[in-house]
C-alpha cells in the first residue's frame, strides 16, 4: 500500500478482516502520528501522552467509520487530526491545565455526535477503572447483568446460587460496592 486514497483507508477500517483493518491502522500510525506527537508535545505532553491520545483517536475514528451513516466530509488526515486535538484538549481541561492550543494545522470542530463519542469513551473508561476495583465475582456479576443483559435466572445459575432473589441480592450488593467506589473518586 504505497499511498492509498482516504476511500481505500476507509474500506479497510470497514472491512471485517482484522489483517485489513491492521494495515489501515499502520498506514495511519505512519502518516499521521507525527502530528499528534507535535501537537501534544508542544502543548504540555510528553510522548507517552502523544501515544496515548493518538491511541484513542484510532479508536473513535473507528467506531465511527463502522457506523452506517458515516460520511467524511473533510481529509482523513483532517478528520483524524481533530479528534486527537479535541482528545488532548479534554485531558488538558481534566487536569486543569488551561492553555491556549498551539497548533498549525487545519482541524475541523466536533460534531455533537462526535464529541458525544469522546464523552461516553470517556466514561468507559472510568467505568472500566471503577469494576477492575471490584471483586471478581462483582465485576462478572455487573457484566453478566448489565453489559451481556444476562437474566436473573441464568445468573443464579452461574454463581451456584439458590434462587433468583439470592442472586438480586447479590447484584444490589455489588452496586453498593461499586457506588461506594464512584463517591470515593469524586471526593479526589
Amino acid at each position: 500500500m504505497i499511498h492509498p486514497s482516504d476511500n481505500d483507508i476507509l474500506r479497510l477500517l470497514q472491512s471485517r478482516e482484522p489483517a485489513s483493518q491492521d494495515k489501515a491502522f499502520r498506514y495511519l500510525y505512519r502518516q499521521y502520528y507525527g502530528l499528534v506527537e507535535n501537537i501534544v508535545t508542544r502543548n504540555s505532553g510528553d510522548p507517552e501522552d502523544a501515544k496515548d491520545v493518538f491511541q484513542d483517536g484510532l479508536i473513535v475514528l473507528f467506531n465511527n467509520v463502522k457506523k452506517k451513516d458515516f460520511n467524511l466530509s473533510s481529509s482523513l488526515k483532517t478528520f483524524l487530526y481533530s479528534i486527537c486535538r479535541n482528545i488532548w484538549l479534554m485531558k488538558l481541561r481534566k487536569t486543569k491545565k488551561e492553555y491556549p492550543l498551539q497548533d498549525h494545522h487545519e482541524h475541523i470542530p466536533l460534531s455533537e455526535n462526535l464529541f458525544d463519542t469522546l464523552v461516553l469513551n470517556e466514561r468507559k473508561q472510568f467505568v472500566v477503572k471503577l469494576l477492575e476495583k471490584l471483586n471478581d465475582d462483582c465485576r462478572r456479576l455487573i457484566e453478566l447483568f448489565y453489559f451481556r443483559q444476562m437474566k436473573m435466572v441464568k445468573i443464579k445459575e452461574v454463581f451456584n446460587l439458590g434462587s433468583e432473589q439470592a442472586a438480586k441480592n447479590k447484584k444490589n450488593l455489588c452496586m453498593k460496592k461499586l457506588r461506594g467506589l464512584v463517591g470515593g473518586f469524586r471526593e479526589m
